[in-house]
This record gives C-alpha cells, structure tokens and sequence, in this order.
C-alpha cells in the first residue's frame, strides 16, 4: 500500500512526464516541419540535377558543334562567349546542387534524430500509462483503506461503547 507522500510523488511525476511529452510532441512537430522542407529540397534537387545531366549533355554537343563551326568558319567568338556564360551557368547550378546535397544529408541526419526522439516519446507515452494505471491503483487502494479505516473506526466506537457500559454495570 502506498502512503500519501508516494501517491504525491507519482502524481508530480506524471505531471512531469506530461510536461516532458509535450516537449517531445513540439520537437516532432518541428521536425516534421523540417521534414517537409527535406522532402521538398529533393525535389529540388533531383530536378537540378536533371536539369545540370540535360546541360552537360548539351554542352558537349555545343563544343562538338563549335569545333565543327571553327574549322568551316572564322569569327566564331561570338558563340564560345555564349557557351562559356552557359558553362558558368552550368557549374553554379552544380555548385546549388552540391549546397542542396549536403543539406539533404543533413536534413537525413535530423529525420534520423527525430525517429530517435519519437521512439522516446513512445517510450514516455508507454511509461505515462504505466504511472497512470498504477496512480489508477493506488487511489483505489487508498479509498478502500479509507472505507476500511472509518469502518473499524466505528467498530472501536462501538467496542469502547460497550466497554463503558459494562464498566458502569459492575
């Protein structure tokens, strides 16, 4: 049988461990945000990338073409700047991709953290039902105690009753 204190203990740490889910519960919501964001960035990213494959592909058709071009034509010039803006554009979407890349990896890594944490929050909703089925018992308990407690109350009352009767009948 547990005493009032442990009862109040109980109850202050089923008061904590709601405190600690919600905190657990905002962290996942955050996360889920994030993961979102995650999910949208490669998207992103493999478009980027596509869109960087099809340049590089056209790139390479470009300079064969130009290569073509120089040996019919002269005063090609023109055309190797716009291949090099092309080339320098190609290269920044490559560099995007590789930014994109290594926040994906780090979004993985946060995805992966918060699979962790809504493992703990199992874990602590698990522990909460515990706390409650037991505080559950305990409070049942404590009530039966009490009905005991006051019924043999009234039996000492009534035993100290005939007690003083029988002491005046003497």
């Amino acid at each position: 049988m547990l005493s009032e204190k442990q009862i109040q203990q109980l109850k202050a740490e089923n008061e904590l461990l709601v405190l600690q889910l919600e905190d657990v519960n905002d962290a996942i919501s955050r996360r889920e945000t994030e993961l979102a964001g995650l999910r949208e960035t490669a998207v992103t990213a493999k478009q980027l990338k596509s869109k960087l494959d099809l340049n590089l592909f056209e790139f390479e058709q470009m300079q064969d073409h130009i290569g073509r071009q120089q040996q019919e034509e002269a005063g090609s010039n023109e055309r190797m700047e716009e291949i090099e803006k092309e080339l320098l554009q190609t290269m920044k979407a490559e560099q995007q991709f590789a930014l994109i890349s290594e926040k994906y990896q780090s979004l993985q890594a946060d995805l992966s953290d918060t699979s962790n944490e809504l493992d703990e929050a199992a874990r602590l909703y698990k522990r909460v039902s515990e706390l409650k089925a037991k505080l559950a018992a305990c409070e049942s308990e404590l009530e039966l105690t009490k009905l005991e407690v006051e019924s043999l109350r009234d039996e000492l009352g009534e035993v100290r009753a005939l007690n003083s009767m029988l002491l005046k009948n003497r």
